[in-house]
Protein backbone atom coordinates (compact mmCIF):
# COMPACT_ATOMS: atom_id res chain seq x y z
CA UNK A 1 0.00 0.00 0.00
CA UNK A 2 1.74 3.60 -0.90
CA UNK A 3 1.49 5.95 2.09
CA UNK A 4 3.93 8.12 1.49
CA UNK A 5 5.23 10.26 -1.58
CA UNK A 6 7.79 13.15 -2.04
CA UNK A 7 6.41 15.85 -4.57
CA UNK A 8 9.13 17.66 -6.26
CA UNK A 9 7.83 21.28 -7.15
CA UNK A 10 10.38 22.16 -9.54
CA UNK A 11 13.78 22.39 -10.46
CA UNK A 12 15.33 26.11 -9.28
CA UNK A 13 17.58 26.31 -6.41
CA UNK A 14 20.10 28.77 -5.15
CA UNK A 15 23.11 26.92 -4.57
CA UNK A 16 25.44 24.72 -6.40
CA UNK A 17 26.11 21.80 -3.46
CA UNK A 18 28.94 19.33 -5.05
CA UNK A 19 26.99 16.17 -4.28
CA UNK A 20 23.52 17.35 -5.49
CA UNK A 21 22.58 14.33 -8.01
CA UNK A 22 19.82 16.40 -9.60
CA UNK A 23 22.22 19.10 -10.71
CA UNK A 24 25.18 17.65 -11.19
CA UNK A 25 23.51 15.31 -14.10
CA UNK A 26 21.53 16.33 -16.54
CA UNK A 27 18.72 13.92 -15.27
CA UNK A 28 16.32 14.02 -18.63
CA UNK A 29 15.91 18.01 -17.83
CA UNK A 30 14.28 19.77 -21.38
CA UNK A 31 15.91 22.76 -21.62
CA UNK A 32 13.50 25.56 -22.20
CA UNK A 33 10.09 23.61 -20.25
CA UNK A 34 10.46 24.05 -16.73
CA UNK A 35 9.65 21.28 -14.65
CA UNK A 36 7.47 23.20 -12.44
CA UNK A 37 3.97 22.37 -10.79
CA UNK A 38 1.19 24.68 -10.34
CA UNK A 39 -0.33 25.36 -7.60
CA UNK A 40 -3.83 23.82 -8.89
CA UNK A 41 -1.72 21.10 -10.03
CA UNK A 42 -0.52 20.20 -6.50
CA UNK A 43 -4.26 20.73 -5.21
CA UNK A 44 -4.78 18.30 -7.68
CA UNK A 45 -2.46 15.65 -6.79
CA UNK A 46 -2.66 15.80 -2.71
CA UNK A 47 -6.64 15.46 -3.69
CA UNK A 48 -6.01 12.45 -5.29
CA UNK A 49 -3.58 10.80 -2.84
CA UNK A 50 -6.18 11.80 0.04
CA UNK A 51 -8.84 9.87 -1.97
CA UNK A 52 -6.74 7.24 -2.29
CA UNK A 53 -5.99 6.92 1.47
CA UNK A 54 -9.48 7.24 2.69
CA UNK A 55 -10.77 4.56 0.02
CA UNK A 56 -7.64 2.19 1.33
CA UNK A 57 -7.80 3.29 4.61
CA UNK A 58 -4.60 4.56 5.01
CA UNK A 59 -4.69 6.36 8.27
CA UNK A 60 -1.80 8.73 7.69
CA UNK A 61 0.00 9.62 3.83
CA UNK A 62 3.40 11.05 4.29
CA UNK A 63 3.61 13.92 1.81
CA UNK A 64 7.27 15.09 1.39
CA UNK A 65 7.75 18.89 -0.23
CA UNK A 66 10.81 17.53 -1.17
CA UNK A 67 13.14 17.02 -4.45
CA UNK A 68 15.17 18.98 -7.31
CA UNK A 69 15.15 22.43 -6.03
CA UNK A 70 14.79 24.63 -2.78
CA UNK A 71 11.41 24.47 -1.81
CA UNK A 72 11.21 27.98 -0.40
CA UNK A 73 11.91 29.23 -3.52
CA UNK A 74 8.02 27.89 -4.29
CA UNK A 75 7.09 29.21 -0.91
CA UNK A 76 3.80 30.70 -2.25
CA UNK A 77 2.67 26.91 -3.72
CA UNK A 78 3.17 25.55 -0.23
CA UNK A 79 1.29 28.46 1.36
CA UNK A 80 -1.57 27.54 -1.15
CA UNK A 81 -1.59 23.84 -0.84
CA UNK A 82 -1.11 23.91 3.15
CA UNK A 83 -3.97 26.67 3.39
CA UNK A 84 -6.42 24.11 0.79
CA UNK A 85 -5.53 21.01 3.01
CA UNK A 86 -6.27 22.95 6.02
CA UNK A 87 -9.48 24.56 4.67
CA UNK A 88 -10.74 21.12 3.11
CA UNK A 89 -9.86 19.07 6.22
CA UNK A 90 -7.29 16.61 4.65
CA UNK A 91 -6.48 14.97 7.79
CA UNK A 92 -5.03 12.14 6.83
CA UNK A 93 -2.22 13.84 4.84
CA UNK A 94 1.04 14.92 6.89
CA UNK A 95 3.98 17.21 5.29
CA UNK A 96 7.47 18.27 5.68
CA UNK A 97 9.95 19.97 3.32
CA UNK A 98 13.02 20.64 3.90
CA UNK A 99 14.77 23.53 3.17
CA UNK A 100 18.63 24.46 2.37
CA UNK A 101 17.63 27.73 4.98
CA UNK A 102 19.01 30.54 3.38
CA UNK A 103 16.09 32.76 2.22
CA UNK A 104 14.05 32.86 5.34
CA UNK A 105 11.96 35.45 6.79
CA UNK A 106 9.93 36.32 9.05
CA UNK A 107 6.90 35.91 6.95
CA UNK A 108 7.98 32.35 5.95
CA UNK A 109 8.61 31.46 9.17
CA UNK A 110 5.23 32.51 10.92
CA UNK A 111 3.73 30.81 8.27
CA UNK A 112 5.28 27.87 9.02
CA UNK A 113 4.68 28.08 13.01
CA UNK A 114 1.18 28.81 12.28
CA UNK A 115 0.79 25.86 10.75
CA UNK A 116 3.11 23.36 12.40
CA UNK A 117 0.51 21.06 12.96
CA UNK A 118 0.33 20.39 9.47
CA UNK A 119 3.40 20.66 7.68
CA UNK A 120 7.36 20.46 9.30
CA UNK A 121 10.08 22.36 8.75
CA UNK A 122 13.15 20.75 8.64
CA UNK A 123 16.94 22.42 7.52
CA UNK A 124 19.95 20.14 5.49
CA UNK A 125 23.04 20.76 7.95
CA UNK A 126 25.91 18.67 7.40
CA UNK A 127 27.56 20.13 10.57
CA UNK A 128 30.10 22.77 11.64
CA UNK A 129 31.50 25.04 9.09
CA UNK A 130 34.12 23.46 7.45
CA UNK A 131 32.33 19.36 7.41
CA UNK A 132 29.17 21.54 5.72
CA UNK A 133 30.58 23.16 3.46
CA UNK A 134 32.63 20.07 1.91
CA UNK A 135 29.38 19.28 -0.31
CA UNK A 136 27.01 21.64 0.73
CA UNK A 137 27.54 25.93 0.34
CA UNK A 138 26.86 29.10 2.80
CA UNK A 139 26.73 27.45 6.25
CA UNK A 140 26.93 30.81 7.86
CA UNK A 141 23.71 31.83 5.65
CA UNK A 142 22.38 28.70 6.74
CA UNK A 143 23.08 28.94 10.81
CA UNK A 144 21.39 32.20 10.04
CA UNK A 145 18.22 31.06 9.03
CA UNK A 146 18.45 28.26 11.89
CA UNK A 147 18.57 30.50 14.54
CA UNK A 148 15.30 32.62 13.22
CA UNK A 149 13.53 29.15 13.31
CA UNK A 150 14.31 29.25 16.60
CA UNK A 151 14.23 32.55 17.81
CA UNK A 152 10.02 31.53 16.52
CA UNK A 153 9.77 28.33 17.80
CA UNK A 154 11.70 28.50 20.58
CA UNK A 155 14.16 24.97 19.58
CA UNK A 156 16.30 23.67 17.37
CA UNK A 157 14.54 22.88 13.97
CA UNK A 158 14.95 19.37 12.91
CA UNK A 159 17.99 18.87 10.89
CA UNK A 160 19.08 16.02 8.10
CA UNK A 161 22.65 15.52 8.00
CA UNK A 162 24.55 13.88 5.14
CA UNK A 163 26.66 11.21 6.03
CA UNK A 164 30.02 11.19 3.88
CA UNK A 165 33.49 10.36 4.04
CA UNK A 166 34.87 13.27 6.36
CA UNK A 167 31.90 12.74 8.40
CA UNK A 168 32.97 9.48 9.39
CA UNK A 169 36.70 10.85 10.08
CA UNK A 170 35.30 13.73 11.87
CA UNK A 171 32.94 12.09 13.54
CA UNK A 172 33.88 13.29 17.31
CA UNK A 173 33.95 16.43 16.41
CA UNK A 174 30.34 16.68 14.84
CA UNK A 175 28.82 14.96 17.74
CA UNK A 176 30.48 17.86 20.10
CA UNK A 177 29.13 20.23 17.87
CA UNK A 178 25.44 18.96 17.39
CA UNK A 179 25.50 18.53 21.45
CA UNK A 180 27.08 22.02 21.95
CA UNK A 181 24.52 23.21 19.55
CA UNK A 182 21.30 21.62 21.43
CA UNK A 183 20.13 19.99 18.33
CA UNK A 184 17.67 16.85 19.15
CA UNK A 185 15.94 15.75 15.75
CA UNK A 186 18.68 14.47 13.27
CA UNK A 187 18.18 12.27 10.81
CA UNK A 188 21.46 10.89 9.10
CA UNK A 189 21.32 10.14 5.53
CA UNK A 190 24.10 8.16 3.84
CA UNK A 191 25.42 9.53 0.67
CA UNK A 192 25.26 7.25 -2.32
CA UNK A 193 25.95 9.16 -5.30
CA UNK A 194 28.15 11.58 -6.33
CA UNK A 195 30.94 12.46 -8.73
CA UNK A 196 33.53 12.17 -6.29
CA UNK A 197 33.11 8.60 -5.77
CA UNK A 198 35.67 8.96 -2.46
CA UNK A 199 33.32 10.95 -1.13
CA UNK A 200 30.86 7.77 -0.64
CA UNK A 201 30.72 5.31 2.09
CA UNK A 202 29.53 1.73 2.50
CA UNK A 203 26.54 0.49 4.52
CA UNK A 204 28.79 -0.54 7.11
CA UNK A 205 30.18 2.64 7.75
CA UNK A 206 26.99 4.13 8.12
CA UNK A 207 25.64 2.06 10.63
CA UNK A 208 28.72 2.13 12.36
CA UNK A 209 28.60 5.90 12.87
CA UNK A 210 24.59 5.49 13.66
CA UNK A 211 26.00 2.86 16.72
CA UNK A 212 28.34 5.81 18.13
CA UNK A 213 24.86 8.00 18.50
CA UNK A 214 22.88 5.08 20.32
CA UNK A 215 21.95 6.50 24.08
CA UNK A 216 22.99 10.13 22.90
CA UNK A 217 20.46 13.09 23.26
CA UNK A 218 19.39 13.01 20.03
CA UNK A 219 16.05 11.56 18.44
CA UNK A 220 17.71 9.64 15.55
CA UNK A 221 14.61 7.96 13.41
CA UNK A 222 17.39 5.20 12.27
CA UNK A 223 17.78 4.43 15.90
CA UNK A 224 13.93 3.83 16.75
CA UNK A 225 12.87 0.45 17.29
CA UNK A 226 9.63 0.93 15.74
CA UNK A 227 11.35 1.71 12.45
CA UNK A 228 13.19 -1.04 12.08
CA UNK A 229 10.65 -2.81 9.90
CA UNK A 230 8.79 0.24 8.08
CA UNK A 231 9.53 0.65 4.01
CA UNK A 232 11.01 3.99 3.37
CA UNK A 233 14.48 4.27 2.03
CA UNK A 234 18.00 2.47 2.80
CA UNK A 235 19.26 5.89 2.75
CA UNK A 236 17.96 6.75 6.09
CA UNK A 237 18.86 2.97 7.70
CA UNK A 238 15.60 1.91 7.10
CA UNK A 239 13.52 -0.52 4.16
CA UNK A 240 13.75 -0.03 0.48
CA UNK A 241 10.05 0.63 -0.46
CA UNK A 242 10.13 0.71 -3.97
CA UNK A 243 7.34 -0.85 -5.56
CA UNK A 244 5.98 -0.75 -2.32
CA UNK A 245 5.32 1.94 -0.12
CA UNK A 246 7.01 4.95 -1.96
CA UNK A 247 6.83 7.23 -4.91
CA UNK A 248 8.32 10.38 -6.22
CA UNK A 249 6.20 13.01 -8.00
CA UNK A 250 7.42 15.22 -10.60
CA UNK A 251 6.15 16.95 -13.39
CA UNK A 252 8.01 14.73 -15.56
CA UNK A 253 5.71 11.79 -14.36
CA UNK A 254 6.20 9.60 -10.94
CA UNK A 255 8.81 7.65 -10.31
CA UNK A 256 10.13 5.00 -7.64
CA UNK A 257 12.21 7.32 -6.25
CA UNK A 258 14.17 10.80 -6.49
CA UNK A 259 17.01 8.60 -7.87
CA UNK A 260 15.04 7.06 -10.26
CA UNK A 261 14.60 10.97 -11.65
CA UNK A 262 15.59 11.54 -15.66
CA UNK A 263 16.00 7.30 -15.73
CA UNK A 264 12.79 7.28 -17.84
CA UNK A 265 12.72 3.36 -18.14
CA UNK A 266 11.45 3.71 -14.52
CA UNK A 267 8.88 6.79 -15.32
CA UNK A 268 5.74 4.96 -13.94
CA UNK A 269 3.35 6.89 -16.07
CA UNK A 270 1.82 10.88 -15.85
CA UNK A 271 1.70 12.47 -12.40
CA UNK A 272 -1.73 13.20 -12.11
CA UNK A 273 -2.48 9.02 -13.20
CA UNK A 274 -4.75 7.42 -10.84
CA UNK A 275 -2.86 5.86 -7.68
CA UNK A 276 -5.07 2.82 -8.02
CA UNK A 277 -3.67 2.69 -11.84
CA UNK A 278 -0.13 3.33 -9.95
CA UNK A 279 0.00 0.04 -8.07
CA UNK A 280 -0.91 -2.02 -10.29
CA UNK A 281 2.44 -0.55 -12.14
CA UNK A 282 3.82 -0.99 -8.67
CA UNK A 283 3.51 -4.19 -8.59
CA UNK A 284 5.47 -5.28 -11.36
CA UNK A 285 8.78 -4.34 -9.99
CA UNK A 286 11.29 -6.92 -8.55
CA UNK A 287 11.82 -8.30 -5.36
CA UNK A 288 14.24 -7.56 -2.41
CA UNK A 289 15.71 -8.66 0.37
CA UNK A 290 15.48 -6.33 3.63
CA UNK A 291 18.57 -4.07 3.30
CA UNK A 292 18.58 -4.12 -0.46
CA UNK A 293 18.80 -0.69 -2.42
CA UNK A 294 16.41 -1.52 -5.57
CA UNK A 295 18.19 1.18 -7.46
CA UNK A 296 21.58 -0.53 -6.68
CA UNK A 297 20.53 -3.61 -7.31
CA UNK A 298 18.65 -3.06 -10.27
CA UNK A 299 18.73 -0.52 -12.28
CA UNK A 300 20.74 -0.47 -15.63
CA UNK A 301 22.91 3.15 -15.92
CA UNK A 302 21.32 5.07 -19.13
CA UNK A 303 23.40 6.86 -20.84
Amino acid sequence: MIDRACISLGEKCNLKCSYCHFHNENNGKISGRPQEFSADELINIVSEINDYAISNDVCTFKIGIVGSGEPLLQYRKIVELITYVKNNNLNRLTFYTITNGTILNDRILNFFYEHRDFIKLCFSLDGYEELHNIGREKYHMVYNGIKMYESVFGEKPPINCTVHHETINKKNKLRSYLENESFKDVTFSRLFDSHDVNMTISEKEYKNLLSEFKGSQFDIRQLDEKNKKKYDCTMYGTLCGVGRTNIFITKKGIYPCGRFYGHEKYNYGSFDMSLNDLEVKMKKMKSLKDGECYFDKYLEVIN
